[in-house]
């Protein structure tokens, strides 16, 4: 490490698409609390300006203004120290602007400059802000900063970079968090550290974006791959490490617990973002108890109300010190037993609790159910969120445990969830995209051939009432395995 930087501050913020003058306010706090701590570098996120997957809404002339004008009063609040960050950049290449001329369907070449703004693309591009300075980095590229040379870039990926000596290796990541990211994250990036032998920044936001969870945890790694600084998960926070002198920090929050908190994040990020001041939850689902526990975490008692219609006290009112709603049971049409006629009204009583409170409707399904159409479509998926249903039976059973450690009056006696192979043959055939014969014939019998085809033709029966799901949060695998299969992908 060149000896003109030994202090780093990494900030990471809450980011909101296009909220400049907030997300600006973010980042100036957390440099001056870097500054007052003596930091001689500091880096924040790569969207900490211009907010979390904006979208299209980055490809628009107005958020380019806005985006370079934020950058110029971001770097008239600077002092000494140089700061390190992402911003959204569009660019033509010069490729799509000569297929564009030529694939013109009525044979006459268009302007150039409206080709120019039709085909134009947005980007995360790297930059560095002095005081009245900003510089446009290059991705993946050494830059000198006071004497030291540091390699920026965007992302995490493993690959050494080539070229001159660089005496600091900065990620500013824009990957959204899942189960086991962290530890990977950390077995990398250590990795990298200890080949090039220079110390590693990890910078990441906070915050939830549509389907998507970023944790923050940014983390200084010492030239030994050890962890010197790690700032909290899924909270705001600004702090520096001196990376010469800096003392192991502790050790990363255990899997269930970041589960916990990635789904408090998630929900209380989506209610407040989208202008609702609480959550309602339908008690009677088997995972309305667990739902109310993580939302009564996220958001505050106050701000919680299950509804149920079952008679007598709700036991949660007093656990858990939420509101609970019992409205009149629907009317059973004369001489019919319509289950899922019920299901639907008491739904839409549901939904009517909600909307007197202002409150978002959550639905309660999980993966299981999701995938295997154990639900009444317009019923159950009645909500604008399902926080669990990116989790199977072993997941919510694992949160129940944990929950159930510091309340243990509140699931009763847990068991294990029954037949935990049908989760392992539902995560094979959607998440991993393995043809069914290939499974049977793999496994070694673990999987029967009468179970795994009950399976995958339920899954292909239910894949219509799967598209009307309201928004999953995704938290327990990378969100390119995610997306549900349609039901010609589950044939063999």
């Amino acid at each position: 490490m060149a000896p003109t930087i030994h202090r780093i501050g990494i900030i990471q913020n809450n980011p909101l698409p296009g909220d400049f003058p907030n997300n600006l306010r973010a980042i100036v706090q957390g440099y001056r609390d870097c500054i007052d701590h003596g930091a001689e570098l500091v880096i924040a996120p790569a969207e900490a300006l211009c907010g979390l997957n904006p979208q299209d809404l980055a490809e628009r002339d107005s958020f380019e203004r806005q985006t370079r004008r934020a950058l110029d009063a971001l770097s008239r609040e600077l002092g000494t120290a140089p700061l390190i960050l992402g911003a959204y950049f569009r660019f033509i290449g010069e490729d799509d602007l000569w297929d564009g001329m030529l694939g013109e369907d009525d044979g006459e070449e268009d302007d150039p400059q409206e080709l120019r703004r039709k085909r134009r693309r947005a980007a995360l591009v790297p930059y560095l802000l002095e005081s009245d300075t900003v510089t446009e980095l290059d991705d993946g590229a050494v830059t000198e900063v006071n004497g030291c040379n540091i390699y920026v870039q965007l992302g995490e990926e493993d690959i050494l970079p080539d070229g001159p000596d660089f005496d600091l290796l900065v990620h500013l990541s824009c990957r959204p968090w899942h189960a086991t990211a962290a530890a990977d994250l950390q077995d990398t990036l250590g990795w990298e550290a200890t080949t090039n032998g220079v110390p590693v920044v990890m910078c990441a936001p906070v915050g939830t974006a549509g389907r998507d969870i970023y944790a923050g945890g940014s983390f200084i790694l010492s030239a030994e791959g050890k962890p010197l600084l790690r700032l909290p998960f899924f909270e705001p926070a600004a702090k520096v490490a001196d990376v010469d002198k800096g003392r192991p920090c502790a050790a990363l929050p255990e899997p269930r617990e970041l589960l916990r908190q990635a789904l408090q994040r998630g929900i209380a990020d989506t209610v407040r973002n989208n202008g609702y001041t609480g959550v309602c939850i339908p008690l009677d689902h088997p995972n309305g108890t667990l739902l109310a526990a993580l939302c009564t975490g996220a958001l505050g008692a106050a701000h919680v109300c299950g509804v149920t219609f079952a008679q007598g006290e709700s036991p949660l009112a007093a656990q858990l010190g939420i509101t609970v709603r019992t409205p009149d049971a629907p009317p059973q049409p004369a001489g019919k037993d319509n289950p899922a006629l019920q299901a639907r009204m008491r739904a839409m009583l549901t939904a009517a609790v909600a909307d007197e409170l202002g409150h978002m409707l959550l639905c309660p399904l999980g993966r299981r159910e999701i995938m295997l159409g154990e639900f009444t479509p317009y019923a159950e998926t009645c909500g604008s969120l399902a926080p669990l249903g990116n989790l199977y039976e072993m997941d919510l059973h694992m949160l129940r445990a944990l929950l159930q450690e510091e309340n243990a009056q509140l699931f009763g006696a847990l068991t294990e969830p029954a037949q935990p192979e049908v989760d392992r043959i539902i995560h094979e055939l959607a998440d991993r995209n393995v043809p069914p014969t290939d499974l049977i014939a793999n496994c070694g019998g673990l999987f029967p051939e009468d179970v795994v085809r009950r399976i995958q033709r339920r899954m292909i029966a239910a894949a219509l009432k799967r598209t009307i799901l309201p928004t999953i949060l995704h938290v327990d695998a990378p969100a390119e395995q995610l997306h549900f299969p349609v039901a010609h992908r589950l044939n063999d």
